[in-house]
């Protein structure tokens, strides 16, 4: 995907902090092991994209999932992330078991405690 088209993409309150991480990368490299660049996205650590906000859910709660059983991200910097694959809206690909980003951020249950 185009920088352009990704910028778009992104929330405007994250291009900032997008392009920060851009450039602390370049002159870093890579801070996440086996996982991508920007968003640090890998399907092999210890937490999952089933119990963060920020996972693409139904009008009845529940996670969406395609026929594969892949979930979708809405997180800006997973969207900006070029490593990470998209679906034809752009939205990044997520092992719902297994993925997760730097980003996580597990949803609340009522009483406003981190399931």
């Amino acid at each position: 995907m185009c920088e352009r088209l990704e910028k778009k993409m992104a929330e405007k309150s994250w291009l900032k902090k997008i392009a920060g991480l851009k450039r602390l990368l370049s002159d870093v490299g890579s801070l996440w092991p086996n996982s991508t660049k920007l968003a640090g996205y890998g399907e092999d650590g210890p937490y999952h994209c089933e119990d963060c906000v920020y996972l693409k859910r139904g009008k009845d709660g529940k996670p969406f999932a395609d026929e594969d059983g892949k979930g979708r991200c809405v997180h800006s910097v997973m969207i900006a992330d070029s490593e990470v694959k998209k679906d034809k809206s752009f939205l990044p690909i997520v092992n719902i078991e297994h993925g997760c980003c730097e980003f996580v951020d597990q949803k609340k249950d009522e009483k406003g405690k981190e399931e």
